[in-house]
């Protein structure tokens, strides 16, 4: 889990989030409550992919159209179902992660919302494992409760470590100018990839420079 930034509201939001809510909640406990189940529209799913990197915001699996990614209320609709349609409460998240949140929902000691919450002050990454910092109960509980050391989930990590290392030895061999592309091809894989906060816990172990060097130091 890494913070995530909320992006521009879809236009389709801005135009229907205050209708739709309306006619969500008056069709609650009805046989017509699912039509008015309006947040997976193609526009809303598009733009969370776009804001999460097509990653679950939890896991930070990639997730798509194979694995039906699914639009995740942070906050469930069983607990504030006038939320269901609003843009600060939707995110992307991974089947697995999905079911084993379900409808958990505690107002002060819940899981961590990677929008609100920095993960990195309650998460801690040793290779394929995640952990939770020493005194966090909203780490473990996040830890447990969406299993994010599920055998595949870190079967998935090892093996993206893996190709990172890889990549790593290539950098640390290389000589210039290539050495150089291949530094900002780890800045943006780590960046923009599966599991960023495992691959940039492990770069940081072999003392890559994550951030990228002054034009001074390069020179």
């Amino acid at each position: 889990m890494r913070h995530l930034v909320k992006g521009p509201k879809p236009a389709v939001l801005v135009a229907n989030e205050d209708a739709w809510t309306v006619s969500y909640l008056a069709a609650r406990g009805t046989p017509h409550e699912k039509r008015n189940e309006r947040w997976r529209h193609l526009d809303i799913k598009r733009a969370l992919a776009q804001e999460t990197d097509a990653k679950c915001a939890y896991c930070e699996g990639f997730v798509d159209d194979v694995v039906h990614p699914h639009v995740e209320h942070i906050i469930p609709r069983a607990s504030k179902p006038d939320l269901a349609h609003r843009w600060h409460n939707l995110t992307t998240a991974c089947g697995p992660c999905n079911t084993h949140k379900g409808a958990f929902y505690h107002e002060t000691e819940g899981l961590l919302d990677p929008y609100q919450d920095d993960p990195s002050a309650h998460l801690a990454f040793h290779g394929s494992i995640v952990q939770w910092a020493l005194g966090s109960q909203r780490g473990e509980l996040t830890v447990k409760k969406l299993q994010l050391n599920r055998f595949g989930l870190m079967k998935q990590r090892a093996k993206r470590l893996q190709d990172v290392r890889e990549l790593l030895e290539r950098w640390h061999s290389a000589e210039e100018p290539l050495r150089t592309s291949l530094a900002e091809a780890l800045r943006m894989d780590a960046s923009e990839g599966e599991f960023s906060q495992s691959v940039t816990q492990l770069l940081m172990s072999y003392r890559f420079p994550i951030e990228k060097p002054a034009a001074s130091e390069t020179a």
